[in-house]
């Protein structure tokens, strides 16, 4: 996000200052994740937008995926990232079929085609986050929201207690912000 002269990976948190060798990384990745996607996925869900809300959502999910199962392989598989980490870190997805429907018709549908498939849809004021009991599978995004912001408590917790872990994260991040590290960085 560019304001003014400044690049920032986060809200208040310039190129220049993010910590890739230190112990604040992990706080700015939780304001990267919470200011560019969780946060303002909840502005629209009090607007009663939640369409538009699931897809900031679904974004956060494929942007934390890819920092949490991506770090140690060379050639990642987006789709097995995005999934494993519904599973794992989701609870109402932690099923492969309930993952996968997630990935293939919530994700892929909003990232390329710009709609939900196969009849699902995003519902606010559910009881559940996520409901296969009628015609169409519905997920509600306020309590999507939900998950995706204790998951990525999950993975800072992580990251402030494993230092190897942590320089995982950096590496990773490096290599996904190369451009901007190195135009709008030290």
């Amino acid at each position: 996000m560019k304001i003014g002269e400044e690049v920032f990976f986060a809200p208040g948190v310039t190129f220049v200052q993010l910590d890739l060798d230190g112990i604040e990384l992990p706080g700015q990745y939780r304001r990267r994740v919470e200011g560019y996607y969780l946060e303002p996925a909840e502005l629209l869900i009090n607007a009663g937008l939640g369409f538009a809300a699931g897809l900031l959502t679904v974004a956060a999910i494929e942007a934390m995926s890819r920092l949490y199962f991506g770090p140690n392989r060379l050639h990642r598989v987006t789709n097995r990232d995005f999934r494993t980490f519904a599973r794992h870190l989701l609870p109402s997805f932690a099923e492969h079929k309930t993952a996968d429907l997630l990935w293939r018709n919530y994700r892929n549908g909003l990232v390329h085609e710009g709609r939900l498939k196969e009849g699902c849809q995003f519902e606010l004021g559910r009881q559940t986050t996520f409901d296969l009991s009628g015609p169409s599978p519905v997920v509600d995004p306020a309590r999507l929201v939900a998950e995706v912001r204790a998951a990525l408590e999950q993975l800072v917790k992580e990251m402030n207690e494993s230092a190897p872990f942590r320089r995982e994260m950096a590496k990773l991040l490096r290599r996904e912000f190369r451009y901007e590290l190195s135009t709008f960085g030290l």
